[in-house]
């Protein structure tokens, strides 16, 4: 598939905006990423890191991560958060991101950020380009008045509005 057309397939689909944070041996990354659940019960979720980056290695170092919803104020972190390599010394101080310490894994939480999950790894599978790590959720926080981002078409979405007669019960 020529690259311009896969770009639009893959931007095509939205998607919540997401911070990784993860810290192993010392060291922190944050990232922009992409998540969804898969498991209910459990409450499990996935995300997929490409080998050989920091946040890659750390999370199969530490054996955990945040999963942070990206709050409408901090479209410009995440933006960056996705373009900085995260072997770069100064990457968190660009970022000007709070990190909080979670309640249950080693990693920090993003602060500010719209609902944060702490998430130890169950496994992790080769796909493609990346690998998927599924992670049980052990903590998870919301933040009242936050305004969650989705990504569609290269661009960022805050929900601001919640749509009327929506909501489903899990699970479904």
């Amino acid at each position: 598939m020529q690259s311009a057309r896969r770009d639009e397939l893959l931007s095509s689909l939205p998607c919540p905006e997401v911070f990784l944070a993860v810290r192993a041996g010392g060291a922190t990354d944050v990232v922009a990423v992409t998540t969804m659940w898969v498991s209910y019960d459990p409450v499990i979720a996935v995300v997929y890191l490409k080998p050989g980056s920091t946040a890659h290695r750390l999370v199969n170092e530490g054996r955990n991560f945040t999963l942070n919803v990206v709050d409408a104020a901090q479209d410009r972190q995440a933006i960056l958060a996705g373009t900085i390599p995260g072997n770069d010394p100064d990457k968190l101080r660009k970022l000007g991101l709070e990190l909080v310490p979670s309640d249950s894994v080693e990693s920090p939480r993003v602060g500010g950020a719209a609902a944060s999950y702490e998430c130890r790894v169950l496994k992790v599978a080769a796909c493609g380009t990346h690998d998927l790590f599924l992670g049980l959720v052990t903590g998870w926080w919301t933040r009242d008045g936050a305004k969650p981002v989705i990504r569609y078409r290269g661009e960022s979405w805050p929900l601001e509005t919640p749509l009327p007669d929506s909501h489903a019960p899990y699970p479904h």
